[in-house]
């Protein structure tokens, strides 16, 4: 589980999982971009790391 912040909206923050690579690859301040998935109807805003 993965907090994280968003450049639109100081001081507001996502609880949400970082997908696409391991936990240990993930770091403070790796830059993200959101992506979907869909389960059961609902769309989760989930995000992967910026190479």
């Amino acid at each position: 589980m993965a907090r994280v912040a968003l450049d639109d909206a100081p001081g507001v923050y996502l609880t949400t999982n970082i997908v696409g690579c391991p936990v240990e690859a993930v770091d403070i301040d790796d830059r993200v971009r959101v992506v979907f998935e869909e389960q059961d109807g609902i769309w989760y805003p989930l995000f992967e790391k910026v190479d």
